[in-house]
């Protein structure tokens, strides 16, 4: 006699082992997803960041002087000719801020100095960012606030 078989088909048994599974693989792989995005982010700022750095490079090539400090998340006066077309000062992940400052030293020279901080929502994606520039870059950080020496000059 033929036997019909009329339950083809996982058992609730079976769909509750497979789910348990793949919910402990998700657990597992979500740090390792989170440390690559960081990664990902970190080298979008970075890149940002030696963008903002050549174009105010051309920019002192070009005119003699350094853009002139801006508001955070602002685009510096007379930079834009210098950056690539729709560069932003504002991105999802993080605010650039464009300083430059005139400074006097103790014998009355003048001079400047010309930073880019990068304001983080993240801590660890700016010590990110600290690490890949390397000790040799000045920097110091208030909060999530890292702040990157650009150039610098006691006598212009």
């Amino acid at each position: 006699m033929n036997r019909l078989r009329g339950n083809r088909g996982f058992s609730l048994i079976e769909l509750m082992v497979v789910l348990t599974i793949m919910s402990v693989l998700v657990r597992l792989s979500m740090p390792a997803m989170a440390t690559y995005r960081r990664h990902a982010v970190t080298a979008k700022a970075l890149n940002d960041f030696n963008v903002v750095r050549s174009a105010a490079y051309a920019q002192f090539e070009a005119t003699g002087v350094f853009p002139p400090e801006a508001a955070a998340g602002a685009m510096p006066q007379g930079s834009a000719q210098f950056l690539p077309r729709g560069f932003s000062f504002t991105r999802a992940e993080y605010e650039l801020d464009w300083d430059h400052v005139t400074i006097t030293d103790s014998t009355n020279t003048p001079g400047y100095v010309t930073m880019l901080t990068v304001v983080v929502p993240d801590s660890l994606l700016g010590h990110s960012m600290i690490r890949k520039l390397g000790a040799s870059t000045t920097h110091w950080s208030v909060g999530n606030a890292h702040t990157f020496v650009v150039a610098s000059s006691s006598g212009q």
